[in-house]
């Protein structure tokens, strides 16, 4: 392990600026998705796969993106990953129609997180030791929070006042002063050849888990609902492939893709099943409630982003308790108490939902949802890591951020067909974009209040009453599965074994 102590905490500020780049990518364009369906001419079908897509092609690609900086080394797949994402950031950025967004956005930029995401960490634990290194990994899992809070507020701000292309232009001069400032990242050597990759395996499991969501997208049209079973049919048949062949690789002593063994830990398993319920819920839940507030609230970008706030506040908030209560507390029943406070919040707005919503109705829910986020994201952190060998660690955080990626991109997909199939569809071409007098996109000039009065104005013009309790209902039925999911994660949280808390393993010592 190479100690970067000559170079202080440049290395640090490199790849937290990465860090902070890629997950306010996954926050701001959601508030953006009216402006994006009237400037592309599109339909809210494809902004809806542009976005699932963006954190699918992450999903499917960030177990061999790890297995990459091992062949490669770890700053060379880094910079690999940067590079790709900043040519994504261009295309993104001078899109004139969807097909560029989705090159640019979805996969290229896709494709360079997941070279990025796995390097981040390996690099700061290569570089750094003992309390150094603690203090680096909390300091990139508070700019992680932190951009998920302030993404839907740039995002919003930019697209309000300005174009929704300053972001990825944003993003853009950031690649490039981390491409500058690269050189002082160490360099980590290879630790095997190409060929001990298996190339199969990552194959199996990148299609399995492309096609899986890809079909769940397919429902939004009920024209393709053949295909879309087929291709979940298909999706789920090349997941078990790839189990078994993992298998069969650890048996015969050859280097697996992905140490499978690690499933055998229920502690571990449930800890992904309960982070990945977690991400199904932040990925849906910041994709329709966008929806609903520009398609039948008709709020701007920036109101939008300023609605989700109390969400990432919660997030943000809970997440510094993660230290203190772990140590007194059984991880179960700290997951449970997460759920049980995010389920108080989707309970609460799938009741109040109605064309007279205002966005002040919607905060506690948002508010709720956040905490309860605030309290599984970090524990279940916590419960994967802990359940995984030392020589586990880098297969137990390819699996962590794949279900984090996964979770997101079906969330976005499941809810989103919902909407889709309960009357939003009909949105596209800029022909539902008509907004409240009062809620003005295109003048710079508008007070920042004057916007926020605006929120309170119910109903978009040229939609119908019947229109809009459809949608309506249609939200009620998202947060239906809301619950559903956050009540299957309760119960996963209630099963996981109880271990010794450290308090309680202090005490035993003392007493002895």
């Amino acid at each position: 392990m190479a100690e970067k102590s000559k170079n202080g905490w440049l290395t640090l500020i490199i790849v937290t600026l990465s860090v902070f780049t890629i997950v306010i990518d996954k926050t701001f364009l959601n508030v953006a998705i009216y402006t994006l369906i009237r400037d592309l001419s599109t339909t809210i079908q494809t902004i809806q796969a542009i976005i699932a897509i963006y954190s699918l092609v992450m999903a499917s690609l960030m177990l061999f993106g790890g297995k990459l900086q091992d062949v490669f080394g770890r700053k060379k797949t880094f910079l690999m990953g940067a590079s790709i994402y900043g040519a994504g950031t261009i295309v993104a950025a001078l899109s004139i129609n969807s097909i560029m967004l989705l090159l640019g956005w979805s996969i290229l930029e896709g494709v360079g997180a997941a070279l990025m995401m796995p390097a981040t960490t390996s690099i700061i634990s290569g570089t750094y030791g003992g309390e150094k290194r603690a203090f680096a990994l909390g300091i990139i899992s508070s700019m992680a929070s932190g951009a998920g809070t302030i993404g839907p507020i740039i995002g919003g701000f930019l697209t309000t006042y300005y174009s929704w292309r300053y972001a990825f232009a944003l993003e853009l001069v950031i690649i490039i002063a981390i491409l500058l400032f690269s050189k002082e990242i160490d360099v980590f050597p290879p630790v095997i050849k190409w060929r001990e990759i298996d190339v199969l395996g990552a194959i199996n499991s990148s299609l399995g888990i492309f096609l899986l969501v890809v079909g769940v997208l397919l429902l939004n049209n009920p024209s393709s609902w053949n295909t879309a079973i087929l291709s979940i049919i298909i999706g789920i048949f090349l997941l078990i492939i790839f189990y078994f062949t993992q298998k069969r690789r650890i048996e015969w002593n050859k280097m697996p893709l992905l140490d499978i063994t690690l499933f055998k830990d229920h502690s571990f398993t449930l800890g992904n099943i309960t982070r990945l319920i977690m991400n199904f819920t932040i990925g849906g839940v910041t994709f329709v409630i966008p929806v609903f507030l520009q398609g039948v609230i008709g709020t701007n970008p920036l109101v939008t982003g300023l609605t989700l706030i109390p969400m990432s506040i919660g997030i943000f908030t809970m997440s510094f308790t993660a230290g203190k209560v772990s140590t007194r507390m059984q991880p179960r029943y700290i997951l449970s108490i997460g759920f049980l406070a995010s389920l108080a919040g989707s309970i609460y707005l799938s009741l109040i939902f109605s064309p007279s919503t205002t966005v002040m109705d919607m905060i506690p829910g948002v508010l709720f949802l956040g905490i309860g986020m605030g309290i599984v994201f970090p524990h279940s952190a916590n419960i994967i890591f802990a359940a995984a060998r030392r020589d586990q660690q880098s297969d137990a955080s390819g699996i962590l951020n794949t279900g984090i990626n996964l979770g997101s991109s079906l969330g976005t997909a499941v809810l989103g067909v919902i909407l889709i199939l309960g009357s939003f569809g009909t949105l596209g071409g800029g022909s539902m974009y008509d907004l409240p007098a009062g809620s003005s996109y295109g003048n710079n000039n508008q007070r920042l209040f004057e916007k926020v009065s605006a929120v309170n104005m119910p109903i978009i013009k040229g939609t119908g009453v019947t229109e809009d309790h459809q949608k309506t209902n249609a939200m009620k039925d998202a947060f239906n599965v809301v619950t559903l999911m956050l009540i299957i994660g309760l119960i996963c949280s209630m099963l996981i074994p109880i271990k010794p808390t450290k308090h309680e393993e202090h005490c035993v010592t003392t007493h002895i």
